[in-house]
C-alpha cells in the first residue's frame, strides 16, 4: 500500500484527493500547502484503506477515472454511507450524467484544465 501524502497548515476543514496521477497529486498537495488547505492525497480507495474512511473528511475531490470504480460510483457509496459529505468530481475530459443523475453528494464537476487552484477553490466553497 502506498504511503499517505499530506499537505497541511494549521487545523481547518479536512480535504481528500483521490487521483491516480502522481503528478496531479503532487501539484495539488503543494498548492494546498501554500494556501493553508488541509489536504491528503491517495491514488485509490485501496490506498485510503476503505470507502468508510472518507467519513473523516469534510470534502472529497475525486477523479472520474480510477480504474475499477469511477468517481460517480464512489459518490454513490459516499451518499449511501454519509449522505452529506460534499464531493468535487474532476476529470481531464468533460463528463455529464448519462442515463441517471449523479449522486447528490457530487456538488460540482470541474475539468482539470480549469486549473489546480480553481479545483481547490471550488472544494473550499462546498466545505
Amino acid at each position: 500500500m502506498a504511503a499517505q501524502k499530506k499537505a497541511s497548515k494549521g487545523r481547518s476543514k479536512k480535504f481528500v484527493l483521490i487521483d491516480d496521477d502522481p503528478t496531479y497529486q503532487a501539484i495539488m498537495l503543494r498548492i494546498a500547502c501554500e494556501t493553508g488547505l488541509d489536504l491528503e492525497a491517495y491514488e485509490s480507495l485501496m490506498d485510503l484503506g476503505s470507502v468508510a474512511l472518507l467519513g473523516r473528511y469534510d470534502v472529497a475531490i475525486i477523479d472520474y477515472d480510477l480504474g475499477q470504480l469511477n468517481g460517480v460510483e464512489i459518490g454513490e457509496y459516499l451518499s449511501a454511507l454519509f449522505g452529506d459529505i460534499p464531493m468535487i468530481l474532476v476529470s481531464d475530459r468533460l463528463r455529464e450524467p448519462t442515463d441517471k443523475p449523479w449522486p447528490k453528494c457530487i456538488k460540482q464537476f470541474v475539468e482539470k484544465k480549469q486549473g489546480y487552484k480553481y479545483v481547490l477553490e471550488q472544494a473550499r466553497t462546498v466545505a
